[in-house]
């Protein structure tokens, strides 16, 4: 599957959970832990789309919300944080394909950073756990960076053009998450969606859709 041969690109932003890093499941795993101790009944399936591209603040105040905890949201958030550090802690990998992928992309002579939603402790986590920064140096924008302004509002990945010195129609972002593909739109950026947390049919705002990086083929690109 080619990208668009029409629009030349320079930058390609990666979202990181669920794209980079495989952590939904750590993710569900921290949240059933959750919702037992305080005697909840967890459909991930319904809970998951809302999260997606949101704050752990945000979320929070969400999971209090919706699912009335006993608990302030900064208590919960903190609760649940220590809960994904662990999974984090001991479960933690890149998503299948990536580490390869990414080699095409250096090799393609594009610039790449990632844009995440995730919390500043948990991305410490995953940086540590995992050493991005040896791949993305510091080319990695979180959303504190812009306020914890959660997807789809497009700050976070306009923050990231602006920091790459690209202008936004020149970047492309990977993403694995309804709320993050209309983060993407809404900056004016072509996205590709990817299946390993959501079904294609709730990533179909994407440009283009694909099942594993595989099928992400550079020709076209410069």
């Amino acid at each position: 599957m080619s990208i668009d041969k029409q629009r030349t690109f320079e930058t390609l932003i990666f979202d990181m959970d669920g794209v980079v890093i495989n952590s939904e499941m750590l993710y569900f795993n921290a949240t059933k832990k959750l919702f037992k101790k305080y005697g909840k009944e967890l459909n991930y399936e319904e809970l998951a789309p809302l999260l997606s591209g949101m704050h752990f603040e945000e979320g929070a105040v969400l999971i209090k919300e919706k699912y009335d905890f006993p608990l302030m949201a900064d208590a919960l958030m903190l609760e649940r944080q220590l809960l994904v550090d662990a999974e984090y802690s001991t479960r933690l990998t890149y998503v299948a394909g990536f580490e390869n992928f990414f080699k095409r992309v250096v090799t393609a002579g594009l610039k790449t950073c990632i844009a995440t939603s995730s919390n500043d402790h948990l991305l410490a986590v995953a940086i540590q756990k995992l050493g991005l920064d040896k791949k993305f140096g510091t080319n990695i924008f979180k959303a504190s960076d812009v306020g914890n302004v959660s997807k789809p509002n497009p700050a976070l990945f306009l923050y990231a053009a602006q920091s790459m010195g690209t202008s936004p129609d020149k970047c492309f972002v990977i993403e694995d998450a309804p709320k993050g593909i209309l983060a993407a739109k809404n900056a004016g950026m072509f996205c590709i969606g990817i299946t390993t947390s959501f079904p294609k049919d709730l990533l179909s705002h994407a440009d283009m859709v694909v099942d594993s990086f595989d099928e992400i083929d550079f020709e076209g690109l410069q």
